[in-house]
Order: structure tokens, then sequence, then C-alpha cells
């Protein structure tokens, strides 16, 4: 019997036997396509091999059984155990094993993959064949016979059967073929997808087991096509791969894979340049043009000494897309391929795309007529006391500001594509004029024909069930009402930051802080009465941090100008206390997860003079009611132990302040953190593993609430190495930073496992 089929030469009379898929990558490979090499065991092995163990199968009838009891899971896992054990427990004829050792030995490697190929009548497998997984074993015949049976086994799952049993399928009806390829050290994997118009692609470090587990966020490459335009391209967060065990062929081994950890500069690098996009776009495109009905696509590649563009081998295809990324022909519509060229260009700073007729406010002060809803508001610079003017616009671009303004912080958390830093915008761009904003690539473009006005994208997509359980806890930044209903629901631990300063903009905008001092302190308290109680009714009984007021609006850019943060409250503390009387309503109400950080807090004194006001008011008798204060000026760093015995109960490090201060820069220009001056610089990861180390030394909570986690998903790794409690991001980037801390969680303890073996 015939049953070995090398890759490199199946015959069309042979299709039957390997399946569809197998066939036509064999054709491929025939016709001088990279298709990794290796050679296929038929499925007319299988149907011999379960022949010859008949009897005993029929004795544990599983086929039969489900489809008098296929509600009954628990016996449904019984039978299919003892289907696999029967598998796994029989002897693979020794002819069989020779030859088959035999073929693996030409692959010339110590290491095996084996994938399993399904087919099934009229094509059902099509949809579940993410069932069966692949499985390693090291070059020898005893391992490689265990593993070719552990393939076979994966039909006889109890999910296997109940699917059989869905389809109406019994054993004989199910062709399995396997196929066998070395299994090697990768520099690089990932996936392509091909729409009409565009091309999606994926790329991480090592072997393809990261992607498919979902332990590592990829790169992600959105390339036109047609002319090889690169649409936009996003870094991903590449700090965990596989490679291949060091083997000892002397022992059998049926798990040939481990994990390992990139090297640091890896993490922030793109794994693909322009040169490999290029050449994958190539390979891709003549493939496609062998087999046009192909849509999705997996690689490998392999790097040599010689030459710095690495080798790609496709390892297998799907005539449908696989994953649920933004899909291309949408990205492809959105953003112009070549020759269109941006009118401006800019800093991306709020993902999404939209296109709509043009405001132009080149002053806020002198504008009074509303901003339609919808259009796209360009103007020089958006400082808090205009948050109230922007909610209903369809997009941003401003003149001055970087990732961390106050524009951009506000754009993202209510979902409004924005670029910023674009010169000369308000000079360029004429009212009404329509435009396409792309805030994945911080261009302006000329308006497209056809085009029609883009929805936001949802930031809480395929996050509400996370798939790894984390223990540090994860917090969400938020000053908006309207955010509640979309992120309450989301998988964090509350409100790490709840900006009080862009919650309340609208209120005070329409009165000068004298007038609220003086004749309207009961609508302000009022005011932010309802706000307060509106958050922490929607979180509890998560808690929700409420930073007090950090009165800057007023003053000018310098960050550290005039009576900035509580130092302000010292001179009139009207408004604090205020705010501490709305406070004490809520918490009076019964809402027991509202607390307290102190914004920019300059010394000791300051804080004890709040602590004082705190006392007086009541607050402190609420014993769930904790006082923190913002780690933004750095004197904190030399201090933090007199705050401890001060009674300061945890620190929030805000990272955007922080880094002015530390590094002599400004938030609202983006050239600085472009030449590396920002949150990952090397001084400010001292400065903030300092603050974290010295907390945990004063058994105080300490929780990072700035942009550096988002900016920058490698500080992640070092955030919980050194012990942060609480990481807490902005809503679009909850999904990201939920899977960044869980593969760090679990890089760490992988780490522990081996240096104690």
């Amino acid at each position: 019997m015939n049953y070995i089929y090398w890759l490199s030469q199946i015959q069309y009379s042979e299709q039957f036997l390997v399946g569809d898929k197998l066939f036509i990558l064999s054709q491929l490979l025939q016709h001088e396509c990279p298709i990794l090499p290796g050679f296929v065991l038929g499925n007319n092995l299988l149907q011999q091999f379960l022949a010859d163990l008949k009897a005993e199968l029929s004795a544990v009838n599983s086929h039969n059984y489900l489809t008098k009891s296929v509600n009954d899971y628990q016996t449904l896992q019984s039978v299919a155990r003892s289907s696999r054990q029967i598998i796994n427990q029989a002897l693979l004829n020794q002819t069989w094993q020779a030859e088959i050792y035999q073929a693996a030995r030409q692959l010339n490697s110590d290491s095996l993959i084996l994938e399993p190929f399904i087919t099934t009548p009229y094509g059902q497998h099509r949809w579940i064949s993410s069932l069966w997984r692949s499985h390693t074993c090291n070059n020898t015949l005893e391992a490689l016979s265990r593993a070719i049976k552990l393939v076979w086994s994966e039909l006889f799952t109890a999910n296997s059967l109940l699917y059989w049993q869905k389809l109406g399928l019994t054993s004989d009806l199910v062709n399995l073929s396997i196929l066998v390829r070395p299994l090697k050290a990768a520099y690089a994997s990932g996936i392509v997808e091909v729409s009409q118009e565009s091309v999606a692609i994926k790329a991480n470090w090592g072997l393809e087991q990261s992607l498919l587990q979902a332990d590592a966020e990829p790169d992600r490459y959105y390339v036109d096509r047609h002319t090889g335009y690169v649409l936009s391209q996003h870094l991903g967060n590449k700090n965990y791969a596989y490679r291949p065990k060091s083997i000892d062929l002397n022992q059998p081994s049926v798990d040939c894979l481990e994990a390992y950890i990139p090297e640091e500069n890896l993490a922030e690098t793109y794994v693909l340049d322009s040169e490999a996009i290029a050449l994958l776009l190539e390979l891709t495109q003549d493939i496609i043009e062998k087999q046009p009905q192909i849509k999705y696509l997996a690689w490998t590649a392999f790097k040599s000494h010689f030459t710095a563009t690495p080798h790609f081998y496709f390892t297998r295809f799907n005539d449908y897309l696989i994953s649920s990324a933004p899909a291309t022909e949408n990205i492809a519509a959105l953003a112009p391929s070549l020759p269109v060229l941006p009118l401006l260009t800019g800093v991306a700073v709020s993902s999404g795309k939209v296109q709509s007729q043009v405001t132009v406010v080149k002053d806020f002060d002198a504008h009074h007529q509303p901003i339609p809803a919808g259009s796209i508001l360009v103007t020089k610079v958006i400082n808090p006391q205009h948050i109230s003017l922007i909610k209903q616009v369809g997009g941003i671009i401003t003149e001055i500001g970087g990732k961390t303004s106050h524009g951009a912080i506000v754009a993202r958390e209510l979902n409004i594509p924005a670029v910023v830093n674009v010169t000369n915008a308000t000079e360029i761009l004429q009212n009404t004029a329509t435009v396409l904003l792309n805030g994945d690539d911080g261009n302006v473009y000329p308006a497209q024909k056809h085009q029609q006005l883009s929805s936001h994208q949802s930031f809480n997509r395929s996050i509400l069930s996370p798939t790894y359980p984390i223990a540090t806890k994860l917090m969400v930044n938020l000053s908006q009402p309207e955010s509640i209903a979309s992120v309450s629901n989301l998988p964090i631990d509350g409100v790490g930051l709840l900006r009080s300063e862009l919650m309340l903009a609208e209120l005070l905008a329409s009165q000068t802080f004298a007038h609220w001092q003086q004749s309207f302190q009961r609508e302000f308290v009022a005011t932010l009465t309802n706000l307060l109680r509106q958050f922490t009714a929607a979180f509890t009984p998560r808690p929700v941090f409420y930073r007090s007021l950090d009165r800057y609006a007023e003053d000018s850019l310098n960050p550290v100008s005039r009576s900035r943060g509580t130092y302000g409250y010292l001179s009139d503390p009207t408004l604090f206390d205020l705010e501490l009387e709305a406070l004490k309503t809520v918490t009076a109400e019964g809402y027991a997860n509202l607390n307290l950080i102190l914004p920019f807090v300059r010394s000791v004194e300051e804080f004890k003079f709040c602590d004082r006001r705190i006392e007086n008011i009541g607050l402190t008798a609420q014993n769930s009611f904790q006082v923190w204060i913002m780690a933004e000026v750095p004197s904190v760093l030399m201090l933090l132990s007199e705050y401890a015995r001060a009674g300061v109960k945890g620190i929030a490090i805000g990272t955007n302040d922080l880094t002015q201060l530390l590094l002599g820069v400004d938030r609202e220009q983006s050239q600085f953190s472009d030449r590396g001056l920002n949150a990952n610089h090397p001084a400010m990861q001292k400065a903030i593993a300092k603050i974290i180390k010295t907390a945990k030394a004063h058994n105080m909570e300490c929780c990072i609430c700035g942009q550096a986690p988002v900016e920058h998903p490698s500080l992640i790794d070092k955030l919980i190495q050194w012990g942060v409690d609480t990481i807490s991001v902005e809503p679009q980037a909850v999904g990201r930073t939920y899977s960044a801390i869980a593969r760090a969680e679990r890089r760490i303890l992988l780490e522990r496992v081996r240096s104690k073996e």
C-alpha cells in the first residue's frame, strides 16, 4: 500500500488520498512557488489503521452513542477518552514505522511538525478546521509513531465527536491526512489576508505558534494590492515567541517547542521592512495568479548570514478570511492609493477615518457659532476649556499638539479620529471644503469620490471575554460621561483616573474661576455631584479615583507656572472645598467606591494642608475613602517616604507631566518624543522604577495612569517586574493592554520556573 506522498510530487490521481488543500499546495510547489516542503501521510493510512482497530472501537460505539446522548457531555467525555486511549496504545505496523521514519530522515531535521488536514463530504470541515492542532516530535522512530497517533486521536476528542454528530458523519466519512515537515528555528512568521483592493499582513518573531495561540500581538501592515503602497502599519507587542527545543535524539520526545523572550530591542522593532513587505507581496501575488480563490496564507521566514532580506515560505492557505481584523476593503476605501498624495501631514493621535466638511476655528475666544455636528474641526490648539465644543465633531485637526495633549486624550476617549501638529492647517484648509482625515497614518487627503462618512471604530471589540486572567489590576482613564455606557462592561477593575478638569470643562467654560468661587457655588456642587454619581453608580463596587481640579487652564502652556495643582489650593481653597462637599454627598449616599487623587503636588506641606480639609469635612470617617497623590513633580521621587508618613495611601504616576518636568520637554510638541525624549527614556524608567519600589516598601498602592504604557507597550513588562499594582489606560487601549499584561505575567512565571530548573 502506497501512503507516503512527497509534497513536491503529488499527482492528480492522488488528490483524494491527500485532500484538496495539500494537492493545491503540491501544485504550487511544483510550479516553483515558495511552499515549505515535506511529505504527506495519506488518509488511506488512517483508514487502514482504524480498520485494524474496528473491534475495539466498536465496543466503545462512540458515534452510535452520540445520536442518543449528545447532551450528556460527561459520558461523551468518557467515550472520547476511551477512543483516544485505544488509538494511542495501539501498535503501529512495524513496516509502516520503518518506511515513515526513512522518509522523515530525508528531511534533514532533528525536529518535526505534524499538521492534520481534515476533509469531509461537501466541505463541512471548512469552518471547523481549527479544532485539530499540530503536534511536534523529535526525529526518532518511536517519537514519530507516537506523534502520528496523537494527531489521529484528535478526531476522537469530545468536541470532535460532537461536531461529527452535528454534521451527521461517522468515522468512515472523515478523512485525515498528515503533512510532515521539518521544524526549524524561524526568523519570523505571520499571515497574509488578501482582498480585492488590499492586503493585510501580520508578523511576529519566531515560529507561528505565538500567533495561533494569541501569545503575542503582531505587527500589522496594510498594503495597496495594486501599487504596493503601505497604507498604514502598526507596531505590535512582540515579546513572546516560539522556537524548537534543543533536541536529544537518544530520548523520544513529542514536545519540541519552547517559548522564549526575544531580545528587548526587538519588541519595538518592526519585523518587516519595506523591501521585505514588497517581496512578500510579490510572492503572494504570484500565488493568487495561480490560485485566485486563495484569501489567506500563512508564512514562515528564514534568514541567512548572506542576505538582509528574509526567505519566505508559505505553509498553508484558506479560501476565506480567518481573522476579525479590520476589513481590508474598508482600509483601502478610506486610505487612498497612489498617486493621490496627502494635502497635509501631522501626527496621528486617535485612530479612525472620516470624510466630511471642514470647520476652521482660528480663535475659540472669537468664535461664537456652534460647530456643525459631524464636521472636521480645524484649529490651532485644543485646551481643556474647549472640550465641550468638540464632542459632536466628526474629526479633529490641530496645528499644535502631541499624543498626550488634552485634545488628543479626549478625542481617543470619544473615538473621534484626530491628527495634530499639522503645520498651517488653519491657513491651508478652508471652511466647507471636504477632506478625508486618516487618524491612522496622520494624513489629510483630498476628498475621495463615492466615499461615505466612516463610523468610529469600537474600542471594546473582542475583549469582553479575555482569554487569560491577569493579576495586575487594569483600570481606565475617563473624563466624559458619554463614555460610561461603552466602557463599564470592559474587563477592567475600575476607573484609575477621573480627570476633573476635562469632565467639568463645559461647566467651567461658562464662567470664570472667580465667579464659581464667589457666586455660583451651589450650581458647581450640584453639577459635580451629579457627574460623580453617574461614574460611581456605573462602576460600583469597582473603585473610582477622582482627581481634583488642576488649574493650569487659566495659566500659560508652561506646566510649572503660577498656581497649578494643590499649590493653588493654599491661596484660595474655595473650589477644592466645594469638590470635597460633592465627594462627601456621593459617599454619604452609600457609594463606598469613590476616592480622591490630589494633582500636581509639589510639597508634603501642600498634602497636609489638603488632608486637614478632607478630615474636617468628615471624608476620612469613611474607612473605604482613600487619598492618593499624583507623582508628576520630580520632587516626589525624593520625598515619597515623607508622603507615606504624612498619610498618603497611594501614588498615581502621571507620566505625561512627569516626562515634561524630568526631561525638560513640552507635551504639545511631538518632536521631543520623536527624538527619544519620552516616557520610555532611561531616566524616566529609573524614576518610575524608584517610585514603584519605594511605594511598595511603604505599603502604598501604586498605579501608573499616564500615556506611557499605551505608547510604549514594552514598558508593561518592566512595570510588572518592578511590582506596579495597577495600570490605568484610555478606553481604546484596554484590549491590547490586557493582552500585554497577560503576556508579561506569563513570561515572568516562565522565567521563574526556568530559574528553579
